[in-house]
């Protein structure tokens, strides 16, 4: 998995994250998470590895995660 396509991943995981705790997210999904995920794709990657990854990851937060 290249940097760039890294760095969307974890963009996506983030902003999961924050989503989850009901923080304000608009503004990071369109001037951080999409142009990230937008190089990445240009850069090569398939977009829906990407979610599917990110996906995956925040998943398993979840389940590490669980009752705290």
């Amino acid at each position: 998995m290249s940097s760039l396509t890294e760095t969307a991943v974890d963009l996506h995981v983030a902003y999961e994250k924050a989503r989850r705790a009901g923080s304000p997210t608009d503004e990071f999904l369109t001037k951080t998470v999409i142009p990230a995920t937008d190089r990445a794709v240009a850069a090569g990657a398939d977009f829906d590895s990407i979610h599917a990854d990110a996906d995956r990851k925040y998943g398993q937060w979840l389940i590490d995660n669980a009752g705290e």
